[in-house]
């Protein structure tokens, strides 16, 4: 029990300096690194790189986000958007965080985009890495200096606490 506890938390730190090392490298939709990123990209890569899984595997919909979500890879926990009072205390560093999708024409939600479309990956001590389009680069976000983000988080995933070693 202790080993499984204790190589929890070693693939948690891998993942989260995995992260770390691609802040600040350039947004580009669809991009997969090393040196470029979109959001799923980044989450992809740093998985992929760490445990070797590909998190996309068994996946629906169109988006990668989304794919990532549904993937068979971890267990999910919704959260209620568009609401402040969000209980973070649920999420463990390294998990992967799902955001509202957004269209390109409008800066919130509707009926016809009700799947995520941005992830990233928690930090711990309410940060977050990921890749906006709109900062053009890997940024690192608290939810605690921006209510944007704690209204558009919508899921959060522990792909590690599952995850078995080949």
């Amino acid at each position: 029990m202790i080993k499984a506890i204790t190589e929890e938390l070693d693939y948690r730190r891998k993942i989260i300096e995995k992260a770390l090392e691609q802040h600040y490298k350039k947004y580009v939709h669809g991009a997969h690194g090393p040196n470029e990123f979109d959001c799923a990209g980044l989450v992809w890569y740093v998985y992929n790189y760490v445990l070797h899984m590909n998190l996309y595997e068994g996946g629906i919909g169109l988006s990668t986000s989304t794919k990532i979500m549904t993937s068979s890879h971890g267990i999910i926990n919704y959260y209620e958007e568009d609401i402040l009072d969000k209980d973070l205390s649920m999420i463990s560093e390294g998990d992967i965080l799902f955001f509202h999708r957004q269209s390109f024409d409008e800066h919130c939600p509707n009926e016809n985009n009700k799947y995520p479309g941005h992830c990233g990956i928690y930090l711990g001590n309410n940060r977050f890495i990921h890749a906006p389009s709109k900062v053009n680069h890997v940024a690192i976000n608290d939810f605690n200096k921006s209510e944007y983000w704690t209204r558009k988080l919508v899921a959060s995933k522990d792909v590690i606490s599952t995850y078995k070693r080949n």
